[in-house]
């Protein structure tokens, strides 16, 4: 996996924080605090990023999209822009695994899977996103 860096642009607003970004037209997040943004900041490019990759679409170079923004997304719009860099890990190849567990979570897991017409192996690494985005949640407070 690598790690890319985004350029966000955060705003202070009356009740919370939001964040847009150039590279992902379309992408904006908020958050309560400064804190709190820059976590969902990083939550929302991962769902974003996985999303592309999953369809098969080219992920943009970190810094590619800021010259060619938008006309909505100019720092000219926002009442009092901060540029953030905001990382996302840009996954790379399938490492096929062995892993064991009960066969009773198998069929459980196989029935999920079918019924949000995934597979197996893409609700595990789900699984595994997201513990490991609460553990690094965890490390942060």
């Amino acid at each position: 996996m690598a790690i890319r860096h985004y350029i966000g642009i955060a705003e202070p607003g009356p009740q919370n924080w939001s964040i847009s970004f150039p590279a992902f037209p379309g992408t904006i997040t908020t958050g309560d605090n400064f804190a709190g943004l820059m976590q969902n900041a990083r939550d929302a490019l991962a769902s974003v990023v996985e999303a592309m990759q999953e369809d098969g679409q080219t992920i943009p170079d970190s810094f590619e999209a800021f010259g060619t923004a938008t006309p909505d997304m100019r720092t000219s719009d926002y009442q009092n822009p901060h540029i953030v860099l905001v990382p996302v890990d840009i996954g790379g190849r399938s490492l096929r695994i062995n892993v064991t567990m009960d066969e009773g979570m198998v069929a459980r897991l196989d029935r999920v899977a079918d019924r949000v017409e995934s597979s197996r192996s893409a609700l595990l690494a789900r699984g595994a996103r997201m513990v490991l985005a609460a553990e690094a949640a965890e490390m942060d407070n």
